[in-house]
């Protein structure tokens, strides 16, 4: 193609574009609209990277205690001790929650480097799964002048950061924190390649509501979940079933008008060692967070519904609008958003070193697509779904 060629191509667009706006006056608003909807990750990627980072100061903290849950199997207990060893150097206070007769109990009391918390077997049936064993952790060892750190058992902090933080944003009257989350790899390839999708949710949504906004209107993650103790106390923290009681505890976050921030901290977390594990994993996620919207205030669930849906909003306006734009406004409209999750999957591919996977890209969304799918049809079941996490 010469260049004579391309000129007329793009004057040929111009002119077609041109017309069909002149057709209707609404249609370029439509477009627009469409644009910003299928193109937000972008937007927002671009604003957080531009505008945001955290602060902290020359000193650290010592009020600072690590808290880690787990359902203490044996299944669980290579990775369970190799997140005790490897947080020692941490050299804060660090609980160990498990439920009474829990496999790995006995073992456990011998662990000097942990305080081990159990959950008696008579304590709030009407609670279930992780935030059980954490409300019984509120109600029986925080203290108010303390920050509590609450971490899953598989997942590794990479750097300490957050403890510089903690002082310059207890000073401001912050009461919460998340870290930016970083995917290890499993036993399956295609997980950890589609985990990365975390990490620019963190980077981008999570960043924007979490860290700019100081309102955590997207939700926190219960990884490095950092709270102050005197916040838990007032809100009467993880006091309702859930299964989701990270997001849930976000709730409470925004109806008090509490203050947060994203650590610079990163935490490794293990990705799901299958693909019916990730499914399941999203599942939950997804019939917890329409569960507990209810407990919501409403810009709270606009925001929720419009991030979780936006993508797919706007592709069905695409679909809509073709007939009255040409396919030189449509793969304009398109761009934006395919690039961003183009460019984390083939990171992920990359960091795999397991290249002939790139062929698997197209598929990631419908995957993701089906614990989606899959979340909705759990929706009023009491369950809390435990993925495998054995290494």
């Amino acid at each position: 193609m010469t260049i004579e060629n391309v000129i007329q191509v793009i004057k040929d667009t111009e002119v077609a574009t041109n017309n069909a706006f002149s057709a209707s006056p609404y249609l370029k608003y439509a477009v627009a609209a469409d644009w910003t909807a299928i193109s937000a990750y972008a937007i927002v990627l671009i604003i957080t990277l531009t505008l945001y980072s955290s602060k902290k100061e020359k000193e650290r903290a010592y009020n600072v205690a690590l808290v880690i849950v787990s359902i203490a199997s044996k299944k669980v207990r290579n990775v369970l001790y190799k997140n005790i060893s490897y947080h020692k150097k941490l050299k804060i206070p660090m609980y160990l929650v498990i439920d009474e007769g829990a496999e790995l109990q006995e073992d456990l009391s011998k662990n000097k480097d942990i305080n081990l918390v159990i959950v008696p077997k008579s304590f709030r049936h009407d609670l279930f799964g992780k935030g059980r064993a954490l409300r019984y952790f509120v109600e029986n060892f925080v203290k108010p002048d303390f920050w509590y750190v609450f971490l899953d058992d598989d997942n590794l902090i990479l750097n300490n950061t957050f403890l510089y933080e903690i002082p310059y944003y207890e000073k401001k009257g912050y009461v919460a924190f998340n870290p930016v989350l970083l995917p290890r790899k499993g036993k399956s390839y295609m997980a950890y390649i589609m985990d990365f999708a975390r990490y620019l949710d963190d980077i981008s949504f999570f960043r924007f509501f979490t860290g700019l906004i100081k309102k955590p209107y997207v939700g926190l993650h219960g990884e490095l979940l950092g709270v102050k103790g005197s916040f838990l106390l007032e809100v009467n923290a993880f006091n309702k079933p859930s299964k989701v009681e990270d997001f849930l505890f976000s709730i409470d976050v925004v109806k008090n008008n509490g203050k947060t921030w994203q650590s610079n901290t990163k935490v490794s977390i293990l990705s799901p060692n299958s693909i019916k594990d990730l499914i399941k994993q999203r599942a939950r996620w997804y019939s917890g967070m329409t569960e507990d919207s209810r407990y919501a205030p409403i810009t709270m669930r606009i925001i929720i519904a419009v991030k979780t849906f936006s993508r797919t909003l706007g592709l069905i306006g695409l679909w809509i609008l073709l007939p009255f734009v040409n396919y030189y406004v449509v793969a304009l409209i398109l761009i934006p958003s395919s690039l961003v999750y183009w460019l984390v999957y083939i990171y992920g591919v990359k960091k795999s070193g397991k290249f002939r996977y790139i062929i698997t890209l197209p598929i990631f969304g419908l995957l993701e697509g089906f614990g989606l799918i899959y979340g909705l049809t759990r929706i009023g079941k009491r369950e809390f779904i435990v993925i495998d996490k054995t290494i």
